[in-house]
């Protein structure tokens, strides 16, 4: 009985460890992150209000411009997160609450440790990628920030309070900020740029395709006077003697031209080859007339001599029956 009751007393005890353990991992994991509340977020009083005016100030344009945000966060420590981890968790729950952006930099300024950290989203790395976040910090930032240091330093060895140096780290955060700004918006219009030209070059070749092309009725009609053309030249080609039914030489001559007040006068000689049919017409012709008139004339005169052909195969297959 006493082996059972430490048992459970052991049991209870590896419970109520796990129980604190997870309650810790949640208080601290989840709901430990500030707030992030607009563009600047100073939870340590240190920044001039003039700096946080001006800084604000860049940020919101780049916003406006690019749909881009540039969020600075300044705290005291991140404790229990190291610095780099404390921005990305902040990045990764600033994305989730705004998915209307293009893409979100986090700076984050750790002053017990004398750290910055910048987390840029993914999306967006293709026109802020993370080595010239890395020139900006090394060039910008932080040496303004030892500067700050070493400002804050000499005031305490002289007795006075090291907020004289506060300058130095908002002159920092807003040169850092400024040279962000001016690379992003650099780099968006590069793209936009680009994406233009690649539209107008789009937009050009299509209006090449369209100034060239015909649409389906031009080449419906080609196909129709085609038609009509090889129609006429067969038909023509097709007249045949009435006799021997072999095909009729035509020659013509132009007795009178015609004019505006009066007909012209043509005269036409069918002549066979074959049988020596031959025949003589007079046609009257008409100004600025054309060919094609005389195709009523020819498509009788075809018609005629078919079924006149059908006829005499008929009489002859009587004749032999």
């Amino acid at each position: 009985m006493q082996k059972l009751y430490k048992y459970l007393l052991a049991l209870t005890a590896a419970l109520i460890i796990a129980l604190g353990g997870y309650v810790y991992y949640v208080i601290t994991y989840d709901t430990g992150l500030v707030n992030i509340n607009g563009f600047v977020n100073d939870h340590t009083q240190k920044l001039e209000a003039d700096f946080i005016t001006s800084i604000n100030n860049i940020c919101q344009n780049l916003s406006q411009k690019t749909r881009i945000d540039l969020i600075v966060v300044m705290l005291q420590n991140t404790r229990p997160y190291d610095t780099g981890i404390y921005a990305s968790r902040l990045l990764k729950n600033y994305g989730d609450l705004r998915p209307d952006i293009d893409g979100a930099i986090i700076m984050l300024i750790n002053l017990d440790r004398g750290t910055v950290n910048l987390e840029v989203m993914p999306r967006i790395q293709f026109m802020f990628p993370l080595a010239y976040g890395e020139k900006i910090l090394n060039e910008n930032i932080i040496p303004i920030l030892n500067e700050a240091n070493k400002a804050a330093a000499d005031l305490v060895a002289g007795g006075k309070s090291r907020d004289g140096a506060n300058e130095y780290i908002g002159r920092a955060i807003l040169e850092g900020a400024r040279a962000i700004s001016q690379k992003i918006t650099d780099e968006y219009a590069k793209q936009k740029f680009t994406d233009e030209m690649i539209k107008q070059k789009k937009a050009a070749e299509d209006g090449a395709k369209v100034k060239w092309s015909f649409s389906v009725w031009f080449y419906l009609g080609i196909l129709l006077f085609a038609a009509v053309a090889y129609a006429a030249i067969r038909v023509r080609s097709r007249i045949r003697c009435p006799k021997c039914y072999y095909k009729l030489k035509i020659n013509e001559e132009t007795i009178e031209v015609p004019e505006k007040d009066k007909p012209g006068l043509t005269i036409e000689v069918l002549s066979c080859n074959h049988c020596g049919y031959y025949d003589m017409k007079r046609i009257v012709t008409y100004e600025r007339g054309f060919y094609f008139g005389h195709l009523y004339e020819v498509i009788k005169d075809v018609v005629k001599s078919y079924y006149r052909k059908k006829k005499r195969e008929y009489r002859k297959k009587k004749y032999d029956e």
